[in-house]
């Protein structure tokens, strides 16, 4: 299970500042000056907490990884920050071990697993791709 606690935790820890406010854009933006970063969410464009903890999640892993780009940058470059991001929040918040250990307690299907990790079914898809297809592994 993914608690918001550990991704607030992961703030405080990084000493990242978190906004919560309509950016008019986006849902979400990770901004950096000078090395320090700052997350800001839209509170209103989230329909659920576990839609909210996969922005998070995603932001968290924009600062973590250091990719951050201008709004204008090449496509080839924001894809590949995203990839990062995404990347990064996979491996902290639904670790391969812990993907493993739902596996061997039945839960297979997309959806069991994001009830299970408390994470929407995009996100799962994603960690499911990413560590099956992306990086080969296997179960057991």
């Amino acid at each position: 299970m993914t608690e918001l606690s550990k991704l607030y935790s992961d703030l405080d820890k990084h000493k990242i500042k978190l906004f919560t406010k309509d950016i008019g854009f986006a849902d979400a933006a990770t901004i950096e000056v000078n090395g320090e970063y700052g997350i800001f969410l839209d509170l209103a464009c989230f329909q659920s907490i576990k839609s909210y903890k996969e922005c998070l999640a995603h932001e968290l892993g924009h600062c973590a990884t250091g990719c951050t780009h201008k709004v204008s940058s090449p496509l080839d470059l924001v894809a590949k920050h995203e990839y990062k991001a995404n990347r990064w929040a996979i491996e902290r918040y639904v670790p391969f071990e812990d993907l493993q250990a739902a596996f061997m307690q039945g839960y297979s299907e997309i959806w069991q697993l994001a009830e299970y990790f408390d994470l929407p079914e995009s996100f799962i898809k994603k960690v499911v791709d990413y560590y099956f297809i992306a990086r080969d592994k296997k179960i057991g």
